[in-house]
């Protein structure tokens, strides 16, 4: 499990945050790769899916806290960076079930949102077709006993699913005041320390003399298997 999802990892004595920011995703986006680097830094929190529910529910018990509100609160004294930024990742339905039609910017101070996608939606739904199928979700996690399976039905729904997310977004997006940074996941595929750059100065974040993005222990997981995967859907999908 990376770094930033341990519930040990949490900064002492900070001020209340400055800046908020949620990394807004969609699964296989790369989303884990940017929160565990801007983990890293020590500079931007520690942002993780602090609203799904199962690691909700851990970090409640371990804090002694009992009700949303004060969850929240807790999550913020613990989890922001001693120069006053706190950061979580959330999908959009784990917002959406979190806090409803609730205005984000009255619940975390100077919010920001960084939006990242991935503009290959077929490679995409592919990896999230591997990913379910196998439940290795980093490539940190075990690897599976049996390889997956080819299935055109799983990549065209998981497909599907993907496109309909980020227009739930962008109405998302469309109905706040909070400033917006797009992310491509192949940019931060490309150049992890230039896209990771790029979102702390979007934070404000001033960087300190000499400093260097952390490498990431998160590796690539796509393979010659994926490759394979998106031709024969892309030939089938063109055949049909």
């Amino acid at each position: 499990m990376y770094f930033h999802h341990k519930f040990d990892h949490v900064f002492g004595g900070s001020p209340p945050p400055r800046v908020s920011f949620a990394v807004c995703a969609h699964p296989r986006s790369g989303s884990s790769l940017l929160c565990e680097v801007l983990a890293m830094t020590e500079l931007a929190g520690a942002p993780s899916e602090a609203f799904d529910e199962y690691q909700m529910n851990m970090f409640k018990r371990a804090w002694g806290v009992d009700t949303f509100d004060q969850y929240v609160a807790a999550l913020m004294q613990k989890k922001t960076s001693p120069n006053g930024v706190f950061g979580f990742k959330a999908h959009y339905q784990q917002l959406i079930q979190a806090f409803g039609d609730r205005d984000l910017t009255a619940v975390f101070p100077g919010l920001r949102f960084v939006y990242i996608r991935r503009l290959d939606h077929v490679r995409q739904a592919v990896s999230y077709a591997r990913a379910t199928q196998t439940e290795q979700w980093t490539s940190e996690h075990e690897r599976p006993a049996a390889p997956p399976v080819y299935d055109r039905g799983q990549i065209h729904a998981l497909l599907e699913g993907i496109e309909l997310e980020e227009q739930a977004w962008e109405r998302y997006f469309a109905g706040c005041d909070a400033p917006l940074l797009r992310v491509a996941y192949e940019d931060l595929a490309r150049a992890v320390d230039r896209t990771v750059i790029d979102v702390m100065r979007f934070l404000d974040i001033e960087l300190p003399p000499g400093f260097e993005v952390p490498r990431p222990t998160l590796g690539r997981q796509a393979d010659e298997l994926t490759d394979e995967w998106v031709a024969r859907y892309l030939a089938e999908e063109v055949g049909a």
